[in-house]
């Protein structure tokens, strides 16, 4: 959020900036009571609350029972619509099959969805600074749904549709993309583990030219593996071409 970031540059004051994405949080919330319908403004404020305990899971396919028990699609598919049309969420759904267009294979009704910002995805999650600049070990688990926030964040700057992939239990790569008529899978990494088992899932399967880890490494190329790192990700599109 701009805001949050103009005033870490003047101040570096973490406290503040943690203020400011509290007050706009408040400010979504109230929004949900003032534009959106009202019988969906329950529903609305169940998934948005959802968000972080979604992502906290080693699967972060959205589950509606995770909403209330015996929760369904058709009770909040009008909810989830909303936060995207508001611009709030993003939804990345599941391509089993990877072929372009991938649009056409995907499974819309099985999907991902993360926060429009990973700094409110920090502050929803209580998260102090101290726990996410310091590693606690009690973290690691969630540093990796940061980190997938973040790239999802930056793939939709770069104007990128987001998916993701599976192979019956045996792998799951966090994002695939489709660029130029070619398909890239993106293997996300939140620390310096050079393990890259789905990505190599994916590679016996499809033989693509290039598979991609993200992570905080360096810009490497290994064989057929990129390693983009994580402050290079707006410029991914560039370096696929």
């Amino acid at each position: 959020m701009p805001e949050a970031v103009a005033e870490y540059i003047d101040s570096q004051n973490l406290s503040k900036v943690r203020e400011i994405q509290e007050a706009i949080l408040n400010a979504y919330s109230l929004d949900f009571a003032k534009h959106a319908p009202e019988e969906e403004i329950m529903k609305i404020n169940q998934v948005w609350g959802s968000i972080p305990n979604q992502l906290a899971k080693e699967n972060k396919k959205f589950i509606y029972s995770a909403l209330r028990p015996g929760g369904r699609a058709k009770e909040f598919e009008m909810a989830l619509q909303w936060l995207m049309e508001a611009g709030l969420i993003y939804k990345v759904s599941l391509v089993s099959t990877p072929k372009i267009p991938l649009s056409a294979y995907a499974d819309f009704n099985i999907f991902k969805i993360y926060l429009v910002d990973v700094g409110l995805l920090g502050a929803m999650s209580r998260l102090s600074a101290k726990t996410i600049l310091y590693e606690n070990e009690l973290f690691q688990e969630f540093r990796g749904a940061i980190t997938e926030n973040f790239v999802a964040q930056e793939l939709v700057h770069s104007h990128l549709p987001l998916f993701y992939w599976t192979s019956e239990g045996r792998a799951e790569l966090d994002f695939i993309i489709e660029q130029d008529d070619r398909i890239y899978p993106l293997e996300v990494k939140s620390g310096n583990s050079s393990k890259k088992k789905s990505l190599r899932v994916y590679g016996d399967t499809y033989q693509p030219k290039l598979l991609v880890r993200i992570s905080p490494m360096n810009l490497k190329k290994d064989g057929d593996i990129l390693n983009c790192p994580l402050y290079l990700l707006e410029k991914l599109s560039i370096l696929l071409s």
